[in-house]
């Protein structure tokens, strides 16, 4: 009796490890299968930040755009209307006759100087300081002109740059996103090469299943960032139109019983008695399911999880 025992031990023994190497890379294809997808959305998440940064910039230019159109206009504008001042300044004193001139310079020396022109001189200095001051405003018109042209040309100057800066961040980030594709596409030939999960719902109940490995435990949670084992299944059953019930025990009287050597990909594995516990079959040795806090979704033998209480199967 003790050899039997022994050489039972020594076969299982024997066996456990050429057991656990296939699920060990089932479970490290799945795991990298879920980081390579992971990180996929993370980079879709930074490609749609990044669009939309270059949307903003390519506002901003526009808006330098049109700032320095219309800065370059008012430059113009003021230039124009200091020459317009100028000339009339100019105007004014060419119209005083070179008579009037002489007497004022007359008036000035001499208090004998006709009183017309005594007379005339203040409405003369009056019109000359007025005209000079007009032209004073247009040449301050001018330099605050040229001062907004600068600062105009120096924001279509950072705007563009800032273009540029985005544009590049967003080839930068698409190529990270091609690369990051690439990776999910070699994990899920990694995956499709493994033992097939089935067809039809069936497999898809397994690949919604496979494809929450890693997420973590929380009492009640139904998804998408974490579950309880039975809302784990409610998801999985739901992502192909199915509603079961919410929890482990009544999940456990629905569907058809269904042997253990019969088992197959999306069938329901009950644990415990009465039932407290469920997990998704992967095939006929393994199950995908999490138990509690601090073990995440992942793999396991079936047998391994718990006693078995009975095996329903919902889809056919």
């Amino acid at each position: 009796m003790t050899l039997l025992v022994v050489v039972w031990l020594t076969a299982v023994l024997a066996a456990a490890p050429a057991l656990a190497a296939p699920q060990r890379d089932a479970d490290n294809a799945y795991q990298e299968l879920r980081r390579a997808q992971d990180e996929l959305a993370a980079v879709q998440i930074e490609v749609s930040g990044r669009e939309a940064e270059l949307a903003a910039t390519e506002r901003n230019l526009s808006a330098a755009l049109a700032g320095s159109g219309s800065t370059g206009e008012a430059l113009r504008a003021a230039r124009s209307a200091a020459v317009a001042a100028r000339s009339r300044v100019a105007g004014f004193y060419s119209g005083v006759s070179a008579e009037f001139r002489r007497g004022r310079e007359f008036a000035v020396l001499d208090n004998s100087a006709p009183l017309d022109y005594r007379a005339a001189l203040p409405l003369l200095d009056f019109v000359a300081a007025d005209q000079f001051a007009e032209v004073r405003a247009a040449e301050e018109s001018v330099r605050q002109a040229e001062f907004a042209v600068t600062a105009s040309a120096d924001a279509l100057t950072h705007a563009e740059a800032a273009r540029t800066a985005a544009a590049d961040a967003l080839a930068a980030a698409g190529a990270h996103r091609e690369a990051a594709l690439r990776d999910v596409e070699d994990a899920q030939r990694r995956v499709d090469a493994l033992s097939p999960v089935g067809e039809g719902d069936a497999g898809n109940v397994v690949r919604f299943a496979l494809a929450q490995l890693g997420k973590p435990y929380v009492w009640g949670a139904e998804g998408p960032g974490s579950y309880d084992c039975s809302g784990l299944v409610l998801a999985a059953f739901r992502s192909v139109g199915l509603t079961v019930p919410r929890t482990s025990a009544l999940q456990a009287g629905v569907g058809v019983p269904v042997p253990r050597d019969q088992v197959r990909p999306g069938d329901l594995v009950f644990y415990y008695q009465p039932v407290s516990h469920v997990a998704v079959v992967i095939d006929e040795s393994r199950a995908v399911h999490l138990s509690r806090p601090g073990e995440p979704v992942r793999i396991a033998d079936i047998d391994a999880i718990g006693p078995v209480s009975g095996i329903r199967r919902l889809l056919r």
